[in-house]
């Protein structure tokens, strides 16, 4: 019998394996059927949805909904997301209150927080100390530095993420070979990496570095309860690690797989056209981002197989 890891004692969970949040692309059945595997799954604030609302309020009462259904396909420990208010984006600021306030509401008892400083945040971390949620902190854009900040804001675990990830990337050009062998040395608390994990191999990696842990976005879109469509699955099936380019967005740079809208390796997109090709299966006025370990990913598989297969790095 294995000894359990730090993150597995601290999350209850069976095995160190926690699905990315990846805004509109999860869902209750994703988390659910993760956590139901022995791993974590995560909802983000879009979780289960369609369509953009615009209004704070809404987007929190759908979020709730989500939740307390993810309790209906779950009695296993699951996480949401909450992006911590980010200077000069003046969204975060706006829907941060309201879903806040729904993630207390609801008892949540795992809290994945992100942003670009950590200390921008203080009031809503105090609030989920003051609640007696466990917290992982993510900075988009970690360096050895922010992650000493956090560990110092008194959170219980950090995602530090490298360069090779999907999603917006991260400011700093590091990989996750490097950024995470840095960091583990420099926190005493448990470290989760991400960016380019996606098979037993890369997480032995990991663990080789110091992570206790590992957080998949791109294996974890290539599933059958995926909300990501079924046209932007196969491009991902199909593309090559070579093929994928980075374009530049008003919302930071992505790693993308070659679309029409790209041009000359840059782009007018936001995140909407994620989500345009991603959750709603129109390539040519979207973009598809994924991470690249895109290039290793050959198959559809249940999140059950994908975390039983993951289990054997930390057997």
């Amino acid at each position: 019998m294995k000894n359990e890891s730090r993150i597995e004692k601290l999350l209850g969970i069976r095995y160190p394996i926690i699905q990315a949040s990846m805004v509109w692309l999860n869902s209750a059945e994703l988390a659910a059927a993760v956590s139901n595997a022995g791993g974590m799954g995560v909802l983000g604030p879009n979780a289960g949805r369609k369509d953009v609302t615009g209004d704070p309020l809404k987007t929190a009462e759908l979020f709730r909904e989500e939740i307390r259904k993810t309790r209906a396909l779950t009695d296993k420990p699951f996480a949401v997301n909450f992006l911590l208010p980010i200077e000069g984006v003046e969204i975060s600021y706006r829907y941060a209150k309201p879903l806040m306030d729904v993630i207390l509401e609801e008892g949540v008892k795992i809290v994945i927080t992100s942003g670009k400083d950590i200390t921008q945040g203080l009031e809503h971390i105090d609030r989920l100390k003051s609640a007696g949620a466990i917290i992982i902190h993510r900075e988009i854009s970690p360096t050895v530095e922010n992650a000493i900040t956090a560990e110092k804001a008194g959170v219980h675990a950090i995602i530090v993420t490298g360069q090779e990830a999907g999603g917006h990337m991260s400011d700093n050009r590091i990989s996750t070979l490097v950024l995470v062998s840095q960091v583990t040395d420099a926190v005493k608390i448990p470290v989760i990496a991400a960016g380019g994990i996606y098979n037993v191999k890369t997480a032995n990696a990991a663990i080789a570095m110091g992570a206790e842990g590992v957080y998949m976005g791109t294996r974890f879109l290539m599933t059958c309860e995926s909300p990501t469509s079924e046209a932007a699955k196969q491009a991902i099936l199909a593309v090559r690690s070579e093929d994928l380019v980075v374009i530049n967005t008003r919302a930071g740079d992505v790693r993308v797989v070659a679309t029409k809208r790209i041009k000359n390796g840059q782009g007018d997109s936001e995140v909407g056209s994620i989500k345009t090709a991603m959750l709603d299966g129109d390539l040519d006025n979207g973009i598809i981002s994924v991470s690249e370990s895109a290039g290793g990913i050959s198959t559809i598989a249940s999140a059950k197989d994908i975390v039983e297969e993951m289990a054997a790095a930390f057997a």
